[in-house]
């Protein structure tokens, strides 16, 4: 084999070994079958007088087979198994608390005192309006939950109400009795 044969088969060997991917066992057998057969080819070829002509069959050859075989091997590989799908996101379940009823509270009528009692509470209900007594002061509304405005001159008939928690000195028989009147709560 001359040297310019040798020098053209060490380039297409280093420029197929100096690819950025690594070669498959595919392209692996393919090259090595190529340089055997060459290798093969020319020392039959050179007993003849044709040592060119047999590098070049017997590289075609080698590299036919060897592209064969390393394909055979390639798919006897183990294979990486594709990855799972990702797992899909958990439903969630938004449950809104129910809702929270607070009952209106009970008017109890104290005839002895001439008012309502609100249940449970220091507020008076009369002539329309809510009355509750803090601090020693008489605030004023138009609801029994309020806003609550000073009073700067209390009915008369609050006066007559006992001192301190008068809802728990209702008079005997009166704590669960009253009921309200149709129009009276608001």
């Amino acid at each position: 084999m001359g040297s310019k044969q040798i020098v053209i088969a060490l380039a297409v060997a280093l420029a197929v070994a100096g690819c950025a991917t690594p070669l498959t066992t595919r392209e692996k057998g393919a090259l090595t079958g190529g340089a055997i057969g060459a290798g093969a080819g020319a020392a039959i070829g050179s007993t003849t007088g044709h040592a060119g002509t047999g590098a070049l069959i017997g590289a075609g050859v080698g590299a036919v087979s060897g592209a064969l075989i390393g394909d055979a091997m390639q798919a006897n590989e183990p294979r990486q198994a594709a990855p799972a799908p990702p797992a899909a996101a958990p439903q969630v379940a938004v449950v809104t608390p129910p809702p929270v009823v607070v009952p209106s509270p009970q008017l109890i009528w104290v005839p002895q005192w001439g008012v309502y009692i609100l249940e449970g509470h220091d507020i008076v209900y009369h002539g329309g309006q809510y009355y509750y007594l803090y601090g020693g002061r008489w605030y004023v509304s138009g609801s029994y939950t309020g806003p609550w405005g000073i009073v700067s001159a209390p009915p008369p008939m609050l006066a007559k109400l006992p001192p301190g928690q008068f809802h728990r000195q209702l008079p005997p028989g009166l704590q669960k009795k009253g009921k309200i009147p149709p129009g009276h709560m608001r």
